[in-house]
């Protein structure tokens, strides 16, 4: 395939989910605590939100922002490579607690990933990414490939055993020894093999890790440090970004090092540290007051309320048929159906009966691994909850009936053994790269 047709398949994927009501939809009105959402006129239940803890309506962040909007202005425009308002050495400072490591705060995780990655790697290294690694993070890494030549493969999902054999190849030719992978998978929502991962590092002095861990910042480890560093200190030949733009409810990317050193060169070196806007005085205050309430016993409770729901809904979810391709801990779920037309169905029907979902096609998945995508927080319900999985369960069943389609053909499609009653879903792996057909 080549650009134009691969940007055509795109088009034509996101397009027909505009053309259906199901993509670049507008939120109408206000957003409060009852986990409503406002569009086209309806109030639909959401289920789509990465704010896994509901913090975006905590009154200390509000008053936080305020404050910092009355003393900076809404804006403070410079590049950090000149100058920077004190919010955010207080807030670097405070995530260097969180984290217990030095860290760097970037506009957005995608710039985060865009400055470092460049300034880590070296064109004698072998660089490895995870198929399912997120495509910020490939995009960081394709920027040092297209100005030095450097080995690039690409592994397949958690197969650590693969990846075993990939260092103990490529030590012998390469300096290092490169694994870029996500903490936890943003589309189906399972986790990389941590303590294998930190098992390696201590078995290879080649090898080095990039860990994108987005999606558990917040709801998982001391103090929400997330799910790579819940039960590690990060390793010295290790480097992990993670986000406040999801559990943390403000905005803004982290960058976690194993020394200063690191960090400083980075923080020098990395082009948008050097050229890009800054995070804006509401988005600092804000991320402040959200980090002195996680160096608190409170987010210990806000974790617990959260993981309460996920039990919850994975229970509920275990008493169907319905093909989950995913975990039930982390937040994310993730119901295969194989063929796109199934999904658009689906999320219509889905709409109709009063719930915002969000549908996994191409290029977000490759063309035969299409599903309904849809995250647990804290702001739902359990009756919310419920509702949501007894409906889709009906949905679900009424559209693979009309398309004479079924549930065994999705399982054999994402390469899965079907779930039994009492476990989850096996492992699922992919031949291809997510995104690509």
């Amino acid at each position: 395939m080549n650009h134009y047709n691969f940007m055509s398949a795109i088009d034509q994927s996101i397009s027909e989910g505009v053309k259906r009501g199901i993509l670049h939809l507008t939120q109408e009105g206000d957003l409060t605590t009852d986990n409503l959402i406002h569009i086209n006129d309806s109030a639909l239940v959401n289920f789509t939100s990465c704010s896994y803890l509901g913090l975006e309506h905590d009154e200390r962040l509000k008053r936080a922002a305020i404050a910092a909007v009355e003393k900076y202005g809404v804006q403070f425009s410079e590049s950090r490579a000149y100058v920077s308002i004190e919010l955010y050495r207080e807030l670097e400072e405070l995530m260097s607690d969180i984290f217990e490591a030095p860290t760097i705060i970037a506009p957005t995780t995608t710039l985060a990933h865009l400055s470092a990655i460049p300034v880590i790697l070296d064109s004698e290294d072998a660089v490895i990414a995870d198929q399912q690694l997120h495509n910020s993070v490939l995009s960081g890494i394709n920027v040092f490939r297209a100005n030095w030549p450097i080995h690039f493969e690409v592994l397949r999902h958690n197969r650590l055993d693969l990846l075993k054999e990939r260092i103990e190849t490529l030590q012998k030719t390469y300096k290092r020894v490169w694994y870029f992978a996500d903490g936890i998978y943003s589309m189906f929502g399972d986790r990389c093999p941590a303590d294998e991962i930190f098992n390696l590092l201590e078995s290879y002095p080649s090898f080095h890790t990039y860990i994108d861990d987005a999606h558990s910042m917040s709801i998982l480890g001391k103090n929400g440090k997330g799910y790579i560093l819940s039960n590690h200190t990060i390793h010295d030949r290790m480097i992990v970004a993670s986000s406040m733009a999801k559990a943390f409810a403000t905005g803004g990317g982290i960058l976690v090092f194993p020394n200063k050193e690191l960090a400083r060169r980075v923080r020098a070196c990395g082009a948008p540290f050097n050229s890009s806007g800054p995070l804006q005085p509401a988005t600092l205050g804000a991320a402040v007051a959200s980090a002195k309430i996680h160096l608190t016993d409170e987010i210990s409770e806000l974790q617990a309320e959260l993981a309460n729901r996920i039990k919850y809904a994975s229970a509920l979810f275990k008493e169907t048929s319905l093909p989950l391709i995913s975990n039930f801990d982390s937040g994310i779920f993730f119901v295969g159906t194989s063929r796109a037309e199934l999904a658009y169905t689906i999320m219509e029907r889905m709409i109709k009966r009063g719930f915002l979902l969000n549908i996994g096609v191409f290029p977000a998945v490759s063309k035969n691994h299409s599903g309904i995508r849809f995250t647990i927080t804290a702001l739902q319900s359990y009756d919310q909850i419920q509702n949501m999985v007894k409906t889709l369960n009906e949905v679900f069943f009424e559209t693979l009936a009309a398309h004479q389609y079924s549930v065994d053909q999705i399982y054999n499609a994402f390469k899965v053994v079907a779930r039994l009653d009492d476990r989850p879903v096996g492992e699922f792996i992919d031949e291809q790269s997510a995104g690509k057909e």
